[in-house]
């Protein structure tokens, strides 16, 4: 080990050298210019980046802001106060060193090498506070931990530092970069902003931010639309790119947030190049701390392309006692401070409201004075430090004090502050002037802090506001609570909505399981929210308005039927009762109240007993109806065609026989029913509740062989009855009952055909077949009683049918038929 020590010490002492010979930093810096010294017992030496740098003509620039300035002097007023408090280092002096990097890592390393050149005694040193960036941090903590010499810095914000086993004498009053990434995850969160640009440097700041920030949104519903690195000497045409691609995703979705995680050399390249494209009113810029720190320096000349944006910069106290230092050290040119006079010689008094962040310098000085005070009182041999650099840095990382300014100072174990951060806001005011104002803050502990004074830019475009008000930054808009996320292959941030079947939970947009479990009878449906099962009230079939109305119909035919029945059997030796085919008549009556009963039958809550009566009563009753009919169309017809080619009387016309006729064949029905009974036996199911239908019905279970048998067999016995009734259409003219029973069973046959495709290619439930059922049953039972049998009462008891004795003698010498068994009917047809 102290073999690669030694090499390494003699390469950075030709860098040094080939630095120092070539100059080829900083033409501008003067002698006198180049450090800011003070002399003690001990030193402090201090890396701060005061002055800008030009990587073309490499060259250090101008002092851009007075927070230089003031982050140089807080050093010297620090130690001041150290050597002036007699509870830290008694009888000891503390001195100090101070160089500028100017933001160059070459610069950075040379000035490092002025603490340890020609190998001087460097006893004395016990501790660096800086650098101000990143990457020259690690540079130069690399190179100073040869020496076992502690490096406290107040902007280095890279999480790569917090690994103490690549940079073991590293600290920082300033929290890492990884609770920058957590407070703009927290600030993406709060507006809703899904779908998002990442946006970093070529560095050490940037790429390990960008790691920390995919890691990070994994379990957060963010996603990157789209991620791009900037070199630090990044052309124009890669900031032109960047642009065109962030306008390209801009004008496909409703993207707008771009996360940027860079140093001020690509923010102001890429700002720069936003104010060409005219990117004003498009994104919302969220900026790390690189972005806020520097105030409006960062967008000098290209604020309204950045209007809106926010920035995360680390909360920092000031105290009033350095602030009346620093004021009586300018007034009265008192400091010794060489960049004082330079800022003074190039700005004037011009004085920036921009943070300073002073007070974490002057933190990290303290922290390295207390850690070697609490060394001396351990050991007071200040001679042996140099062998006791290791129990330095072990008493530097134990260090706690309150700080006047920020609190609290303390190190957890890899020497990382607690993140506390404001969030500001660019903003402009209505005299057109630019400035920052904090509207919220964030803190590892309590988390995010937003006021309602938030002013948005966007460009209120339709679609691209929220309802609250807020521009929204997402690739599709959420799903309603009733509809899972279908997503993109190629996008996997963009997603397209689909309905879940209404039955299941919605959690997380995915589609869950089903509420309903017919194997162990549970019945519920989802919640509002779609979150959760809920139970459901079972609505009776029999008190829903359509079953009711279907009922008291069925009722009303029953006793219409019966008073029929009542007034037939009253008139039962009339002439024109007994010319209707008394037996049959019966039997029909029988069917249509059998038939009124079976509408009533399909619209009662569904049970075992009545789903045993809903395969057996509606087909029998059409049996006996339509049999009968057609067993006296077919007597008709058989006995005035017989008529007209003998006088023999056709067989099996006899009441006896068409009643047995009639009923055997109405046995048919009976038996397919029982059949079916026995091959499945009826039993009650539950039809699935729907969106619509939220609540539980339960119906008879019937299966669709059933229902094209039965229906089957009614088509026939109406077809048979349709066909004899337009054979007996040319009956004679005085024999009328023939030509409403044609109009009746056509009738029946009309809402057969209306109604048998609703019964066979409906995709509605059982409960719909069966209204379907109850109402072809009313209107078929309806049509035959009112023109079967009331027109024959009406007659009966209204219409004068005069008694005589004229024959029905057909052109071809039929046989004379007795008036007195058929009576004309054309007076009341008339």
């Amino acid at each position: 080990m102290e073999l690669d020590y030694f090499f390494f010490i003699l390469m950075c002492l030709c860098v040094q050298g080939e630095l120092l010979t070539s100059r080829s930093v900083s033409a501008r810096t003067m002698p006198d210019r180049e450090v800011y010294r003070q002399d003690g017992d001990f030193v402090i030496g201090a890396l701060l980046a005061l002055r800008g740098f030009h990587e073309e003509t490499r060259i250090c620039g101008k002092i851009p802001d007075y927070g230089a300035v003031r982050r140089a002097e807080a050093v010297a007023y620090a130690v001041d106060r150290i050597n002036q408090n007699p509870a830290i280092l008694p009888n000891t002096t503390i001195g100090y060193e101070i160089y500028d990097t100017c933001y160059d890592r070459s610069l950075a390393l040379e000035n490092s090498l002025k603490f340890t050149r020609n190998f001087r005694d460097i006893d004395n040193v016990i501790g660096v506070v800086g650098t101000s960036l990143s990457s020259t941090s690690e540079l130069t903590t690399t190179f100073l931990s040869i020496f076992e010499i502690t490096m406290v810095s107040h902007f280095a914000t890279s999480d790569e530092l917090s690994d103490t086993l690549r940079y073991p004498y590293f600290m920082r009053t300033i929290p890492p970069d990884s609770y920058q990434i957590m407070a703009i995850i927290d600030i993406l969160n709060h507006f809703g902003w899904e779908y998002v640009a990442f946006i970093y440097s070529e560095s050490l700041y940037g790429r390990r931010a960008y790691d920390i920030f995919t890691a990070e949104i994994t379990t957060t519903g963010i996603c990157v639309s789209y991620s791009r690195s900037l070199g630090l000497a990044a052309k124009e045409v890669t900031y032109r790119e960047t642009i065109d691609d962030l306008l390209k995703i801009h004008r496909d979705s409703l993207f707008s947030a771009v996360v940027l995680f860079a140093e001020l050399e690509n923010i102001h390249g890429l700002m720069r190049m936003a104010s060409q494209r005219n990117v004003t009113g498009q994104f919302i810029w969220i900026g790390s701390d690189s972005f806020g720190i520097p105030c409006l320096h960062s967008v000098l000349g290209t604020e309204e392309a950045a209007l809106g944006a926010f920035t995360i910069i680390p909360k920092a106290g000031t105290s009033d006692s350095f602030d009346d230092h620093f004021r009586r050290e300018v007034d009265n040119n008192l400091s010794e401070n060489p960049w004082i006079a330079e800022y003074r010689e190039e700005e004037g008094n011009r004085v920036s409201d921009c943070p300073a962040f002073e007070s974490l310098v002057a933190d990290a000085v303290e922290v390295i004075a207390r850690g070697l005070d609490r060394l001396c009182v351990s050991s007071c041999n200040s001679s042996d430090l140099v062998r006791n650099r290791p129990l330095l840095q072990k008493y530097l990382t134990g260090v706690k004090f309150h700080s006047s300014a920020n609190g609290p100072v303390f190190f957890p174990e890899n020497g990382d502050p607690p993140g506390r951060y404001d969030i500001r806001q660019l903003y402009k005011d209505h005299q057109g002037n630019y400035s920052f104002r904090t509207v919220g803050n964030w803190t590892a502990n309590g988390g995010l802090e937003i006021t309602p004074q938030v002013a948005w830019f966007v460009e209120n475009v339709s679609g691209r506001y929220s309802s609250k008000g807020i521009p929204k930054s997402i690739c599709s808009d959420p799903c309603p609570t009733y509809q899972r996320r279908v997503f993109s292959e190629d996008q996997p941030c963009c997603w397209q909505c689909e309905n879940c079947d209404g039955d299941k939970l919605v959690i997380d947009w995915t589609c869950q399981k089903s509420c309903i479990n017919r194997t162990s009878g549970v019945y519920q449906w989802p919640s509002q929210d779609r979150k959760k099962c809920t139970d459901l009230e079972e609505l009776p079939i029999a008190k829903t308005g359509m079953s009711i109305t279907v009922i008291l119909i069925g009722l009303l035919g029953m006793i219409s039927t019966l008073t029929v029945s009542l007034f037939y059997v009253q008139k039962r030796e009339e002439k024109l009762v007994k010319a209707s085919s008394r037996e049959l008549s019966y039997i029909i009556l029988v069917g249509l109240f059998f038939n009124y009963l079976s509408a009533v039958i399909y619209r009662l809550n569904a049970s075992i007993t009545v789903c045993t009566l809903s395969r057996i009563i509606p087909h029998v009753a059409i049996s006996l109806i339509y049999v009968s009919i057609a067993t006296i169309t077919v007597r008709l017809f058989r006995i005035f065609k017989a008529g007209k080619k003998s006088i023999r009387r056709p067989s099996f016309i006899s009441p006896k026989s068409q009643v047995v006729t009639t009923m055997l064949l109405s046995l048919l029905p009976f038996i397919w029913g029982v059949v079916w009974l026995i091959a499945q036996p009826p039993r009650v199911e539950v039809i699935d509740p729907t969106t619509d239908r939220q609540y539980i019905v339960r119906v008879c279970s019937l299966s669709k062989g059933h229902r094209i048998g039965q229906l089957v067999w009614d088509i026939v016995v109406v077809t048979i009855c349709c066909y004899f009734a337009f054979r007996a259409r040319n009956l004679p003219a005085n024999y009328n009952q023939s030509r409403f029973i044609a109009f009746s069973v056509f009738s029946t046959l009309v809402v057969y055909i209306a109604f048998a495709p609703a019964l066979f290619t409906s995709t509605t439930d059982s409960s719909m077949l069966d209204i379907y059922s109850a109402l072809g049953a009313l209107i078929q039972s309806t049509v035959v009683l009112v023109l079967v049998f009331i027109v024959r009462l009406f007659a009966v008891y209204y219409v004068d049918i005069p008694d005589t004795s004229d024959s029905l003698q057909s052109s071809h010498g039929a046989p004379r038929v007795r008036s007195s068994g058929v009576h004309s009917m054309d007076n009341f047809s008339s």
